[in-house]
């Protein structure tokens, strides 16, 4: 798995091992944020399970790095950074895309 920055789109590109590549939109990646302060938890219903608009630097994608052999954590400009984002996780967010 290779992955990019597409700036021209501001989208993640992503090249998996089996020739399937995938462009996730900034937006789509930052509302598909996995960590409880953005998906909720028991009680608390989540940044955007309660207003899914996305705020100034909410999609601007600061950075990203590996996360041992499972996944990708982001860094949002606006100083978010708890999501990760298992592999698993991407590879159905980038199809969910490219079907749509």
């Amino acid at each position: 798995m290779r992955f990019d920055y597409d700036e021209p789109s501001r989208s993640l590109l992503i090249e998996w091992s089996d020739g399937a590549t995938h462009l996730i939109p900034f937006a789509v990646f930052r509302r598909a944020c996995p960590c409880a302060a953005c998906r909720g938890e028991p009680g608390f219903g989540g940044r955007f399970a309660t207003d899914p608009e996305l705020r100034p630097g909410e999609d601007e994608l600061a950075d990203i790095s590996l996360v041992g052999a499972y996944g990708l954590n982001a860094v949002w400009a606006d100083g978010h950074n708890t999501g990760i984002y298992t592999y698993a996780h991407l590879r159905r967010l980038g199809e969910g895309v490219s079907a749509g």
